[in-house]
This record gives structure tokens, C-alpha cells and sequence, in this order.
């Protein structure tokens, strides 16, 4: 097997001998300078240091992108620019805009101390990269949050693992996620919970239906004999994996596979555990999570899914027998005899890349919201009319389907292609995430005629179909300094009065509903009345008109804040059938041996509508199978 450290050597040999000559920095007047240009979220100012023919020094002393993403261009580019002395240096895959703005800046610094930056632009011969090829136990395909779980996992197991990403950094969609996670847990759930409601109202209802099969049957029982026992003590919040499985699936419509969703429940808090194990840190406050149901989620120190990918990284960079090689896409899968034994891939520099895995192969590519093409042809319908172009995802580039079409390629099932997701919250520009203030979605929605139009505690497709048909098919959050203050962050980590000072995001700020009302251009009146009927059902603690049971504060106490919200694409809940183990099951439903799956890619855990706080939970417990099982090569 081809070692870490002799595969990062090869590589590190591979760049250098890639960047030819290196264009020279003569000529210039020694000093620090320094520039701040815009960049993918805000200002970003470089500090460039350079002597008389050299380039000492490059260091982005301040920046707002996303963090883990832009993040990764903060670190390499300004390597790439000192090491190659050259400002024809290539961006950090996927981290485009940012990379750019960071060259930008650069260049700045030098025309300022007199370089001869066309010089300095000029791109280098570079020598073609050769091929690789290496062995390990498991080669896992995709650095997002199911691939790095099952790398834990694997090495956790004792295997030795290869994983590849063709982005420049780790994370995928998962470092831009919301960092909710849902989990019952009904230690905190019953002294830390600011969520009030009629919250056995939804029990009562979803035990009252009529079952659909057996397993239903059974799973209503269990609830409804749980529910009754919890009536008779002190306990503030019902909560078990039995209600958390019930509400998973009948919010997917029953569509998933309930076996699958009782996996995910069942595991939820132990996933949770094995996460704190690694150093990942959660809030005390179990809160209701915007689209979950219920008010058992566990909110993340870190920004959006920052603390997730730390912990999966620090954990694998002491791991002797892990290797990770970035830049790098899946292209196919190596089957011999039936059995998945391998993966060809293709390099930065389109180099051939062959990895061969003794035990198996975890397909971690994550889903296909931000594939126009795919979503169209899969998803568009009665229900989605219009997933094209128009429609921003909040999406990492990257994130394609490629995976999903690699499986079927040797013979896994494709099940529930057609169900897609829409997040209410997004950018009305830009379809990101990362602005949405923490805590906001369980303020109230309203219109531009100043009034609610959906209940806010419900499901995403509800709530994200409800805004579409609202005038222009958009709507403003509203909230306040009851559940707000100005140094609160949004899920990006930035403040909101960051984003007041520097008007981004659309946000504003009031001392009264009335002069909120004026400053987004709704009627007064309809929006006080709006207000005061809101607070009048949290006071109440009954459901509303729109049939919402779940409150946290009032919207009473200034200042009083809004902000523009669209749906966006989000996340596909189809993919490549898995069972229990994680094994990608054939047509048959048989596993295909040496082949596994998890995450995004996969097609039988979510249903319809994906609960919002889900989506982590479902990387994390089946990555974790998913490692451990590829590792035992069972």
C-alpha cells in the first residue's frame, strides 16, 4: 500500500515539478502592503511583504467567507503565490470567487510595490502530473460528512483507508449545512427546552391514524404505550427513538423504507455521543429546529457544519493508516467476479488515478440539488413545476450526482429519484445559508401584504410551496429582541449587526412593528395585527389558525427585525437503495458485494420531505456503518 506520508511526498514533488520556472519578482520597492477588495461574502484585505526580487509574504489578515470553505483559499493561495512567486497560480477547486478575490488583492499589493505584475501573470510551463495507483482495505469516494464519518470508522476498525475529494477542501455540503442535529434526549429535553405548545396534540394525532402495515402498526403501538406512561410522571417533553422514527416517516409521507428511518432514530443519540467523543461541542438548549417537528434538536457551537467536519479531520490526522487526495474525482467503479474492487479516478491535472480496495468501496458523493439538468429530469413535476436554472440551490458546486450514476453503473438500485427538497430560508439571491439568522425561523413568516400565510413549526415542502405562492414568491422573517440581540450570529457566524452596518442579507431593524412595517414596504396595520395575534396564541400556548403548536417567544419587545427569504433547492432524497449495513442492494434487493453507500447519495431513509436537523444525523449513523462494515468486509 502506498503510505500518507510517501503519497502527500509524491504529491508535494508532483506541484512543484508542475509549476515549471517561476516567473521573477524584480524590481520592487521592499515593504508591506496591503488591499481589501470584495470578496464572496465582504471585504477580505491581503498583507503582501516583499523584498527588493522577492515575494516574502502573503497573509489574508481579514475576511467573511464561509467558514471551512473560503477558508481553505485563505490558506493555500497565499502558499501557492509565495511558493510558485507567481500570481498564476490555479483557484482552489470549488472555492472559486474566494480564490479570485484573494488573487486580486495579491495583485494589488504588487502593482502598489512596483512589480511587473503582467510578469508575474504570466502562466508557467507546468510538466504533466503522472498517473497513481495505490491499494488500501477501504477507498472511500467524497470528503463530505458521510465520507469523513466512515473514514473515522474504518480507521476506528483498524483499516487502512484511501479517501479521494475532487473539491479542494473537506466538507461538501455538509460544512455549509445548518449544524442542526436531532436526537432525543430527554435529559436536556426536559430542563433545557425553550420551545412551549401543545406539543402532545401531535403525539395524540399521529397514533389516531390508521396504520398502513404491520411495521406501522407496531411502531404507533409502541408510541401510544409510551406516550401514556410518560402522562403519568413530571416530565416536561415526550421524546423517544420510537416517536422520533413515527415523525420521521409520516413527515416523509411513508414513503422511505421504515426499517431505514428506525436505524436512523435508533442510533441518533449514540451518533451524538460517538460526535462529543471527537471534540465536537453542542449547545446546552434542545430547540425546534426550523422544519423538524419537534424540539429535540442540538444546535452546534461551530458555524453551519464546521464543527463536524473539525472533528472528523483532527480524529483522522493522527491516523497512521489514512490518506486523503484532494482535487481528485470518481469516475468509475473496478467490479471483478460481482464485487466492487476499486475506483478509477482522474486527477487535478487529468492524470489517471487507480486505487484498489481489499475490502471495500463507500460511495459518499452526496445528491444532485445543484444539477440543474438531473433535477429537472428527475424531480420536476406537479408538485416542483419549476426546478430550472431560476431557481438558486443552496448547493456547493461540486455536489453533482456523480456517485449516484457511478453505483447504478455496477448494478445498484435507484429508488425515489423524483423526491426533491426546498428550503424555505434561502438568499433570495444566491440560494445560501450561511445568512440565516440562528433561532429566526421560529419567529413568523409574512407576506408583502404585512400577514402569515403557513404555520412556521411545519414541514419544509409545506412551508417552501406556501412562499412561492405568496407575491413574488417570497417572503420576510420576522423577529425580535425577545428571542434576538444585536450579537447574535447567524448560522455563518456573523452578526446581525454585521450584516445591519454593512446592509447585507436584506436585514432590517426597527423600534416599533410599525416602523419595520415602513422599512420593508408592508402595510402597518396588517402587520401590527399580525403581531398581536401571534403573541396572543404563544400566550395561549394553543394551536393557531395555521395549525401551529410549537412557540418559543413573543415578538414583543424592540428592536424588531426582518429579513427576505425564498425557497431554494436543497437536498434530494432519492439515490442508491442501502440496507441496515449500509450495502448497496442490486435491483433484487440483494447487497453488491464490496460496494457501500451513505448520505446524500442514498434513496430510502427520507421519504417525501426530509425533517430539517435530519440530514446530519442520517451522515453520521450511516457513515459510521457504513466504515465499520467496509472495514470488517462484510
Amino acid at each position: 500500500m502506498l503510505g500518507r506520508k510517501a503519497l502527500s511526498v509524491l504529491l508535494v514533488l508532483a506541484m512543484l515539478l508542475g509549476l515549471g520556472a517561476a516567473a521573477s519578482a524584480e524590481g520592487m520597492t521592499p515593504g508591506t502592503y496591503t488591499q481589501t477588495v470584495n470578496a464572496m461574502h465582504g471585504p477580505l484585505t491581503v498583507e503582501v511583504t516583499v523584498s527588493a526580487d522577492r515575494i516574502e509574504s502573503v497573509e489574508v489578515t481579514d475576511h467573511v467567507e464561509t467558514p471551512g470553505v473560503g477558508d481553505q483559499a485563505v490558506k493555500d493561495i497565499p502558499e501557492r503565490v509565495v511558493g510558485a512567486q507567481s500570481l498564476a497560480v490555479d483557484a482552489v477547486t470549488g472555492v472559486t470567487i474566494s480564490s479570485r478575490a484573494i488573487l486580486s488583492a495579491v495583485e494589488k499589493c504588487l502593482a502598489e510595490a512596483g512589480a511587473d505584475v503582467d510578469a508575474l501573470k504570466a502562466a508557467p510551463e507546468k510538466t504533466p502530473a503522472g498517473d497513481v495507483e495505490a491499494t488500501a482495505d477501504v477507498v472511500i469516494v467524497g470528503g463530505g460528512g458521510a465520507g469523513l464519518a466512515a473514514a473515522v470508522a474504518a480507521t476506528d476498525a483498524g483499516a487502512s483507508v484511501i479517501l479521494i475529494e475532487k473539491s479542494g477542501f473537506l466538507g461538501g455540503n455538509s460544512i455549509v449545512a445548518g449544524g442542526i442535529y436531532n436526537a432525543p434526549d430527554p435529559t436536556k429535553q426536559d430542563y433545557a427546552t425553550n420551545v412551549s405548545g401543545d406539543l402532545g396534540s401531535l403525539v395524540e394525532a399521529a397514533i389516531a391514524e390508521e396504520p398502513v402495515s404491520d411495521a406501522h402498526k407496531a411502531l404507533m403501538d409502541a408510541v401510544r404505550a409510551e406516550y401514556e406512561a410518560f402522562r403519568q410522571t413530571d416530565k416536561t417533553i415526550y421524546d423517544s427513538p420510537n416517536w422520533f422514527a413515527l415523525q420521521t416517516w409520516n413527515g416523509g409521507d411513508k414513503v422511505a423504507e421504515l426499517s431505514m428511518v428506525q436505524e436512523l432514530a435508533d442510533n441518533s443519540l449514540s451518533s451524538l455521543k460517538w460526535l462529543e467523543g471527537m471534540g465536537m461541542e453542542f449547545t446546552d438548549t434542545i430547540t425546534h429546529g426550523a422544519g423538524s417537528l419537534y424540539p429535540r434538536t442540538h444546535a452546534a457551537v461551530k458555524p453551519n457544519g464546521v464543527g463536524y467536519i473539525d472533528a472528523f479531520t483532527q480524529t483522522l490526522s493522527s491516523r497512521e493508516g489514512y490518506t486523503q487526495m484532494m482535487e481528485t474525482t470518481g469516475k468509475s467503479l473496478i467490479v471483478e467476479d460481482g464485487k466492487v474492487v476499486g475506483v478509477v479516478a482522474e486527477g487535478k491535472d487529468g492524470n489517471a488515478v487507480t486505487l484498489h480496495a481489499t475490502k471495500g468501496v463507500i460511495l459518499a458523493t452526496g445528491g444532485f440539488a445543484g444539477n440543474v439538468e438531473l433535477r429537472q429530469k428527475y424531480c420536476e413535476g406537479e408538485k416542483w413545476p419549476d426546478l430550472s436554472a431560476k431557481v438558486p440551490t443552496s448547493n456547493m458546486p461540486a455536489v453533482t450526482g456523480d456517485g449516484i450514476f457511478m453505483a447504478e453503473a455496477a448494478g445498484a438500485q435507484l429508488v425515489n429519484m423524483e423526491q426533491i427538497q426546498l428550503l424555505p430560508y434561502c438568499n433570495p439571491q444566491t440560494g445560501a445559508t450561511y445568512d440565516i439568522m440562528s433561532g429566526s425561523t421560529l419567529g413568523i413568516f409574512v407576506n408583502k401584504e404585512g400577514t402569515r400565510f403557513v404555520r412556521e413549526d411545519g414541514r419544509r415542502d409545506e412551508m417552501a410551496k406556501a412562499i412561492i405562492d405568496q407575491t413574488d414568491g417570497m417572503m420576510y422573517i420576522v423577529f425580535s429582541g425577545d428571542s434576538a440581540s444585536l450579537e447574535s450570529k447567524a448560522l455563518g457566524g456573523l452578526t446581525l449587526s454585521y450584516y445591519l452596518e454593512h446592509n447585507m442579507a436584506g436585514y432590517v431593524m426597527a423600534d416599533t412593528v410599525a416602523e419595520l412595517a415602513e422599512k420593508l414596504g408592508v402595510p402597518a396595520d396588517a402587520l401590527e395585527k399580525t403581531v398581536a395575534d401571534y403573541n396572543g396564541y404563544v400566550e395561549a400556548g394553543v394551536a393557531d389558525p395555521f395549525g401551529r403548536v410549537s412557540y418559543g417567544t413573543k415578538i414583543a419587545t424592540g428592536p424588531f427585525f426582518a429579513y427576505p427569504r425564498k425557497p431554494a433547492v436543497h437536498h434530494t432524497m432519492g439515490g442508491v437503495r442501502i440496507d441496515g449495513e449500509a450495502h448497496a442492494l442490486s435491483g433484487e434487493g440483494a447487497p453488491i458485494p464490496g460496494l457501500y453507500c451513505a448520505g446524500e447519495i442514498t434513496g430510502n431513509i427520507h421519504g417525501g420531505n426530509r425533517l430539517g436537523g435530519n440530514a446530519i444525523v442520517d451522515f453520521c449513523v450511516f457513515g459510521q456503518i457504513a466504515g465499520t462494515n467496509a472495514a470488517a468486509g462484510k
